[in-house]
């Protein structure tokens, strides 16, 4: 099975109480309070970074606001890329994103 960049069920023992704590906020739709809870953890790991990306993009899919905030986080989470996975999964929350876009008629994104 795939582990995507939201991915978790919040009730796994291998996961951290962050992991958890994001995975609630996002199954309750608070995805602004969830990126807050990674944007400590988005300076230096990439990871946190594409997440957090991916929280927001999924915010803008769902409200069809937020688009300035999920570029800027995709803008970050592309910067700190350092492997070609990393770069592959800022990429694909980059196409989400624009899809998203492209659904909800949005011309200019940033």
């Amino acid at each position: 099975m795939a582990d995507t960049a939201v991915s978790g069920s919040g009730t796994s023992e291998e996961e951290s109480p962050l992991d958890t704590a994001v995975w609630r906020l996002r199954s309750r739709g608070c995805w602004q309070e969830a990126a807050v809870l990674l944007t400590p953890y988005c300076a230096d790991d990439p990871s946190a970074a594409v997440r957090r990306a991916a929280l927001l993009a999924e915010r803008c899919m769902y409200t069809a606001s937020g688009w300035e905030e999920a570029e800027e986080a995709l803008r970050s989470a592309e910067a700190l890329a350092r492997t070609d996975e990393q770069r592959g999964a800022a990429a694909c929350e980059r196409g989400h994103l624009a899809y998203a876009a492209t659904v909800m008629g949005v011309r200019d994104r940033s």
